[in-house]
């Protein structure tokens, strides 16, 4: 799942023939389907998700080498994923190149031994996807690692590979890479180079036109998913001297820091951008920031997900559906949640955003009763600001809150807690609360 500069993928497509085809393939259109991507760390939220989804394409493990050793892939599955109608297993190679052909009977055979292990756990593992970022000039050799591997692997396993849109410009050999898989996924998100930090593109999703890339994916002959993005990130501000990448920061980070001020706008994918230039000379962490240094927020919304589905369901033929990059890990703001990619998508209901609710942590105190207090946000990037109550069934003894934190004692029994717009986290540590005796506690929000 790396990254490619859109500056060559536009240039190799002016005047690449057939560009200008009929947008649908002659083929009647496929069955049409929506799939996620689940990467190690993902936790499962079967409770939220009544029915499977139809594709899970979830990493079990990597293809490595190192110096003169000897190929190996190691792999596992998880143990639990999801539901779904249908599982593929995912092994990345994370380099920039195409492993030896040395490594694609270890490959095949590893997925042999973890698809008898699913099996016996009742998952319908229907194939094997490659993650593999070949150079556009070497895709002739990643074919021939494909067949290698596609030789291998069991009767009626399919082979199925992540796609860089690079390698469909003009004058590649992405044709005898499709002739060796059973199906193909182009990923329309992160176009742009990230770790070239003299280059800021500040979006996440692509855009993509069904009309131009339609008769480029159809004329391949082979099933194919557009693979989207449902996830953000936290990037530098335009013109800032600040380091790239932030992937601990949430913008309740920033929202209650009193140096920086927010600013919100869209940007050509329609994603939501959160921007927090610094006022002043401050320290966030281990990074000082002068005046004009700045975060931004990169953020996935329905409207997002609803034109990039929309686009993606024009092309027909051999377009078999989309996968969204990725499911969430626990607690993580910037990426949305299973229910409300499905909702944007059209293929469920929208759900009904739960009530605030606490998870209450005995912390085993020997003569006190102490609890750690835990806030659960169902919209953690509201538009709005939020006041909350937390209410005790007895009286406190005293409440120590979390460094940072506006949260206070607003009586013997009670707390009280004001939360900025986009306070972006679903689980907020407020602090401890000290009582002598049990205490019950319930949390309303206020107006």
């Amino acid at each position: 799942m790396r990254f490619i500069t859109a500056t060559l993928l536009l240039l190799g497509l002016i005047g690449s023939p057939g560009c200008g085809g009929p947008l649908h393939s002659q083929t009647a259109p496929r069955k049409w389907s929506t799939g996620f991507w689940y990467w190690r760390g993902g936790i499962p939220r079967s409770q939220l998700a009544p029915e499977p989804v139809d594709l899970l394409y979830f990493e079990v493990g990597e293809i490595s080498h190192e110096g003169r050793r000897p190929w190996t892939v190691w792999a596992f599955l998880p143990d639990n994923l999801p539901p779904a109608r249908e599982y593929w297993m995912v092994f990345r190679f994370n380099r920039q190149e195409v492993p030896a052909q040395e490594a694609a009977p270890l490959l095949a055979a590893r997925a042999s031994e973890l698809r008898a292990l699913a099996k016996q756990r009742q998952w319908n593992v229907v194939g094997v996807q490659s993650d593999i970022d070949s150079p556009t000039a070497r895709l002739a050799d990643y074919a021939k690692f494909l067949h290698e591997v596609k030789r291998d692997l069991p009767p009626g396993m399919e082979l199925s590979i992540t796609a860089l849109v690079d390698w469909f410009r003009n004058g590649t050999d992405i044709s005898e890479v499709v002739k060796e898989v059973d199906e193909f996924t182009p990923q329309f998100y992160d176009l742009a180079n990230p770790q070239n930090l003299s280059f800021t593109k500040h979006a996440v999703s692509a855009k993509f036109d069904a009309a131009e890339w339609g008769p480029i994916f159809n004329r391949l002959g082979k099933r194919f998913r557009i693979g989207l993005s449902s996830f953000g990130r936290a990037e530098r501000a335009e013109g800032s001297s600040q380091p790239y990448f932030y992937p601990d920061l949430s913008p309740l980070d920033l929202a209650l820091n009193p140096a920086f001020q927010r600013s919100t706008s869209r940007n050509d994918a329609n994603e939501l951008v959160l921007t927090y230039p610094a006022g002043r000379i401050t320290r966030l962490g281990f990074t000082d920031f002068r005046p004009g240094d700045g975060i931004q927020f990169i953020l996935p919304t329905a409207d997002t997900i609803r034109s990039a589905v929309a686009s993606a369901k024009q092309i027909g033929g051999n377009c078999a559906g989309v996968i969204f990059f990725r499911w969430p890990m626990e607690n993580e703001a910037l990426v949305m949640q299973p229910e409300e990619v499905l909702a944007a998508a059209g293929v469920a209901p929208l759900p009904q955003k739960a009530p605030a609710s606490l998870r209450v942590i005995d912390e085993g105190c020997a003569t006190v009763k102490c609890v750690d207090l835990d806030l659960l946000l169902a919209d953690p990037l509201r538009s709005t600001p939020a006041r909350y109550r937390i209410h005790s069934s007895t009286p406190l003894e005293y409440f120590l809150p979390e460094k940072g934190l506006p949260v206070r004692m607003s009586g013997a029994s009670d707390l009280e807690l004001s939360l900025p717009p986009y306070g972006g986290s679903r689980r907020m540590p407020l602090g401890r609360a000290v009582s002598l005796n049990h205490a019950d506690f319930s949390v309303r929000e206020i107006q």
